[in-house]
């Protein structure tokens, strides 16, 4: 009797392993097209994921007329090439920039401050060296928050509503968070000019290894500074 029951339920028991086999095997089929349709997706419209994350990246205002235009430090051959142009459109009556920290080079003498370089461009763009202000800075500014909080200190004394900052394109978004951060409080309004690049921009930066390493390095800092300074 034992014996017939147990032939009658091995039948049924194979029949359900391979019910759940052929599953198993289907749901993988389908997973795979999924992910090669994906990989082929992403593949034809590489060109446009890649300019959007780069996109994501710029922040670039419709300018107007403010009350100084504030130039980063760093990127000397863009930046206050950048800031000299604004200010030759009057859109803007001075440039403020926040003294950078001497690196020991600077400190020997082989090299100029950064800060030093930048104004040097502003000068031979036609800047008038009255229209510069160098925001002194303890031990000179060394980071985007440094600069922020040197901006924010010549604020607190000096009547300005309207600023427009100037910094490399991939570089606005992370700028406006830590200078709104910052400066907030304060009755002022923030304009971003993004400042584009020399060999690259946000349609082609994968093909340069500057603009590889640009563009990653803004991503990994926008997460590390959105997570401790929150």
């Amino acid at each position: 009797m034992d014996l017939d029951r147990e032939v009658k339920i091995l039948p049924a028991e194979r029949n359900a392993g391979l019910i759940r086999r052929q599953r198993s095997l289907w749901s993988i089929l389908t997973a795979g097209a999924l992910v090669l349709l994906l990989i082929i997706l992403a593949f034809g419209f590489r060109t446009r994921i890649l300019t959007g994350i780069a996109d994501y990246l710029i922040i670039n205002d419709k300018l107007q007329s403010a009350g100084i235009i504030f130039l980063l430090n760093s990127e000397f051959n863009t930046r206050p090439f950048r800031a000299a142009e604004l200010y030759e459109q009057g859109l803007a009556p001075m440039v403020v920039i926040a003294r950078s920290e001497n690196s020991p080079v600077v400190e020997l003498g082989l090299v100029p401050n950064d800060t030093d370089v930048s104004v040097g461009v502003l000068e031979k763009l036609g800047v008038p060296p009255e229209k510069i202000i160098i925001l002194p800075f303890q031990g000179g500014v060394t980071s985007t928050f440094d600069e922020a909080a040197a901006l924010r200190k010549y604020l607190e004394t000096h009547q300005v509503r309207k600023i427009i900052l100037v910094t490399s394109a991939f570089h606005t978004r992370r700028a406006r968070w830590i200078f709104d951060k910052t400066l907030e409080g304060l009755p002022v309004t923030l304009e971003m000019a993004a400042v584009p690049y020399a060999d690259f921009d946000q349609t082609n930066w994968w093909k340069n290894e500057t603009g590889l390493v640009d563009l990653n390095n803004e991503y990994i800092k926008l997460v590390f500074y959105f997570f401790k300074y929150r």
